[in-house]
């Protein structure tokens, strides 16, 4: 009987804790996700490095390191599919950088924006990093 109550417990639990991050997924989704974000065009890893690299403050020493469409990227391309859908997805480049003025600390001078394309031209849409 113990056995039995025992699991009935831990599934419960289990059940809670996946309905709770389901729900904290979705609220995520809904509060960070861009509005009017363009298809990209063919040469898009251009101007988001650019436009990434404006956002920052000039005293940062900031350095773009690599940019890359967010379908091909490994590292953090898979979050903005995660938090906004596929067509978010497919319509954003990820761009790190290194934030020079914060070396050596590499918590502090990593960064990765969310860029996209807009009718006003390339703009971060979320920093992640």
């Amino acid at each position: 009987m113990q056995r039995i109550l025992g699991a009935g417990v831990a599934f419960l639990a289990l059940a809670w804790l996946l309905g709770s991050a389901g729900d904290a997924a979705v609220a995520r989704r809904s509060s960070n996700c861009p509005l009017g974000l363009l298809p990209l065009e063919a040469n898009s890893v251009g101007p988001a490095a650019v436009a990434a690299f404006r956002h920052e403050s000039p005293r940062s020493k900031p350095q773009v390191m690599s940019a890359t469409f967010a379908t091909w990227d490994t590292g953090r391309g898979r979050e903005a599919k995660f938090e906004c859908g596929t067509r978010v997805w497919h319509r954003t480049v990820v761009v790190y950088i290194t934030l020079r003025a914060f070396l050596p600390s590499a918590s502090l001078s990593e960064r990765v924006d969310f860029v996209g394309r807009f009718p006003d031209g390339y703009k971060v849409w979320q920093i992640v990093h």
